[in-house]
């Protein structure tokens, strides 16, 4: 027997606990950043956190890592999943666990973990990147029909993942990204 096929738990590196904890729309206020408007340069609506007063500034000081992020979502929603940008929105939370969350079937992405694991480590042109944030997608996505986490919740998200992944594959060829 291969090692490989008595997988029985997630591996301790990969596992991130309960990462769907719902943020509460109270607990965000509008980012007006550089534009004045709230929003990113391509149109994504951004917001910073009330509790943590060093968001705003978090958000100010990394614009330029903010606009990958944006550009990296844009490109997921709008050649992948056929999604308009203004169904989708990044926020920031210094502190929480959730990567993304669903509310009321908008999208929203925690910046402090692209900024953190894709745009600090310089792979936020690569298809780690991409395929990071389709899955996380995909799962959030799944959520516009089922809220908890439960086998309903994984046919729905293997289900995304198997419709579109050949558009991820054809965005990446477009991109020049291997």
């Amino acid at each position: 027997d291969f090692p490989e096929s008595k997988l029985t738990s997630i591996p301790q590196d990969l596992d991130r606990g309960e990462t769907c904890e719902i943020v509460p729309g109270h607990s965000l206020k509008p980012f007006l950043g550089p534009f004045g408007n709230g929003r990113t340069h391509n149109g994504i609506v951004v917001f910073s956190s009330k509790t943590h007063i060093s968001s705003a500034a978090f958000l100010e000081e990394n614009e330029v890592s903010l606009k990958f992020f944006a550009e990296v979502l844009e490109h997921l929603c709008t050649k992948v999943f056929g999604l308009k940008l203004d169904s989708i929105a990044i926020y920031h939370d210094p502190a929480g666990k959730s990567i993304a969350f669903n509310s009321n079937r908008s999208l929203h992405f925690n910046f402090r973990f692209f900024h953190a694991l894709h745009f600090l480590q310089n792979k936020h042109e690569t298809s780690e990147c991409y395929s990071y944030w389709y899955v996380t997608q995909c799962h959030e996505l799944s959520h516009n029909f089922v809220s908890a986490h439960n086998r309903e919740h994984g046919f729905y998200t293997e289900a995304f993942s198997t419709k579109y992944f050949p558009k991820l594959v054809a965005l990446l060829r477009s991109l020049n990204i291997e």
